[in-house]
């Protein structure tokens, strides 16, 4: 028994789940960028709050990076916090850790209003990594304050962080895309040097690889083109326009057509009415289903066009106007409608993952409860077997009993005894009949037969006929049973009386028992019940005083 309970425990403590596992299945999943997947592991969790601090911290990380990851709001990733407190106040500092810690509590900070904690953060982790010459961390740190106040249009923090940015790298791919951000930062703060810096000088330098090539037309000469416009640079900028064309001809008809649009921008500041008309007809036999169908691209072109339509008709088409504000008012409908249905939908997410947690919660209970279930099985196998084997043999007991009553009511006598009367009575119960047609199993139909009557497929009542057994008691014993009916007929009942005729007759307690169908102790219950009626002593002869 103590090895079965053993296993047992065994077998309740491998169905439950190791969390340091799950987390670090989910870090490893999270660095295949399988960012909802390492969501789903860890959310298997029931109560992070309650882990051992070290995981606790790479839970709260693992949660914290993929929401990141995800262009999520972190707002509720509290647990950042003290993650990044554990990783900070560490004697051996665990760099890598460290830092993804301040990344992402920077940004909790900054999501959840507290912009100049998220500052403050950034600058002392900054700092850190400087004193241990780590340059690659400190250019992400920098990266990542320039992405913030990008949100925020700080543009003079955005710059000073592009310098800071330019003077740490020295990959020629990232100087590329930090030139172009320094170049748009440069026009927001009106600085046309720094613009020209960047555009002529720096991000040339810098173009090295096919894909700079393709950005650099795709976005820097695009840039360089209306910023030159808006300085006033007409034919510079329609070069530089140009040069978008010829390069994308043929190959991205949504940058020549975009090109284009420009094109006719450009010759309408000139004054040139037939050539921005001319450029505006080659938008739009150019432009894709994408851009016809963006109200961003469909804004920009119905304005050009007002302008142009203005500029050479002195005429401002309202309808034109009036179907694109309904378009803009549909699509901002359409958001909405868009944002209450992601809401619904990360609602129902939420549900489902409580209700995930709780099914999981509920396995568990479940595991606990069909492991108590079987040891309590075991337990009642073990107690049913002990008492199914007491119960044999208290049946071999009564089958001997039940043979010896056969056996004596078999001998042949014409003599007005016991065994006649108990010949009488199992003739009835139809033993005696059976055990004679099949003498080789009289055992076993015996007991069959004595089965069906305990279990009440048939009533001994049915077997029995009294009236006949009373007259051959009569007979045997010299009027006993009418002697009993007359005199104590009054106080004893049907039954008590069957019991006195019994015992007359030379029963033993177990005889009647199986005669009966009663249990041992009911039928010296019953002669109990029938000495008070009597009013005999506890241990009185009956049948002496009946008789």
């Amino acid at each position: 028994m103590k090895n079965i309970l053993g296993i047992l425990a065994l077998l309740l403590i491998g169905c439950t789940p190791s969390y340091h596992s799950m987390i670090e299945d989910a870090e490893r999943l999270l660095h295949e960028g399988k960012n909802d997947s390492a969501l789903t592991v860890v959310r298997g969790i029931w109560q992070p709050e309650e882990l051992e601090n070290p995981w606790k911290a790479r839970y709260a990380l693992v949660i914290g990076q993929a929401h990141a990851n995800k262009n999520k709001a972190l707002i509720e990733d509290s647990l950042l916090v003290d993650a990044y407190d554990y990783y900070r106040l560490l004697e051996a500092r665990d760099c890598d850790r460290y830092k993804q810690a301040a990344l992402l509590v920077a940004q909790y900070h900054w999501w959840t209003g507290m912009k100049d904690k998220s500052s403050g953060i950034l600058k002392d982790v900054q700092k850190w990594f400087e004193s241990e010459k780590d340059t690659i961390s400190v250019i992400e740190i920098l990266y990542l304050k320039f992405v913030l106040d990008g949100y925020d249009k700080d543009y003079e923090s955005m710059h000073h962080s592009l310098k800071r940015l330019i003077a740490y790298e020295n990959r020629p791919s990232e100087l590329f895309g930090y030139w172009n951000n320094y170049a748009a930062t440069s026009y927001f703060r009106n600085d046309t040097a720094g613009v020209r810096l960047a555009f002529e000088e720096a991000i040339p330098r810098y173009m090295k690889t096919a894909n700079d090539t393709l950005i650099y037309h795709s976005q820097t000469l695009n840039n360089y083109a209306n910023i030159l416009s808006a300085y006033g640079n007409q034919e510079k900028a329609i070069d530089l326009l140009n040069q978008i064309v010829a390069y994308f001809k043929g190959k991205n008809e949504m940058k020549v057509a975009w090109a284009y649009l420009n094109l006719s921008r450009c010759y309408l500041l000139r004054g040139e009415l037939d050539k921005a008309k001319q450029y505006m007809a080659l938008y739009n036999s150019s432009a894709t289903d994408e851009m016809k169908n963006s109200i961003a691209f469909v804004s920009i072109v119905q304005l050009v066009r007002s302008v142009l339509d203005y500029a050479c008709n002195r005429n401002f088409n309202m309808l034109e106007c009036a179907e694109l504000f309904n378009n803009l008012q549909w699509n901002e409908e359409f958001a909405h409608l868009t944002t209450q249905a992601k809401e619904e939908a990360n609602r129902l997410l939420k549900e489902y993952n409580m209700n995930l947690t709780i099914e999981q919660q509920r396995t568990q209970i479940t595991t606990m409860y069909v492991i108590f279930a079987l040891v309590a099985g075991i337990v009642i196998l073990f107690l049913y077997n002990k008492r199914k084997k007491r119960l044999v043999e208290e049946k071999e007991e009564e089958l001997e009993a039940l043979r010896k009553l056969v056996s004596e009511s078999q001998q042949e006598t014409e003599r007005r005894d016991d065994r006649f009367f108990k010949k009488v009575m199992l003739q009835q119960l139809g033993v005696i009949r059976m055990a004679a047609s099949n003498p080789t199993t009289a055992n076993q139909e015996l007991i069959k037969r004595m089965s069906e009557i305990a279990n009440k497929e048939v009533e001994v009542d049915a077997l029995l006929n009294w009236s006949d057994l009373y007259q051959t008691i009569d007979y045997i014993y010299d009027g006993f049973y009418t002697h009993v009916r007359n005199h104590y007929g009054e106080c004893l009942n049907e039954k008590e009386i069957q019991l006195c005729c019994l015992l007359r007759a030379n029963f033993s307690t177990k005889e009647i028992s199986i005669v009966t169908q009663q249990s041992v102790r009911t039928v010296y219950q019953r002669k109990t019940v029938v000495r008070q009626k009597l009013q005999l002593e506890e241990k009185g002869d009956i049948v002496e005083f009946l008789s």
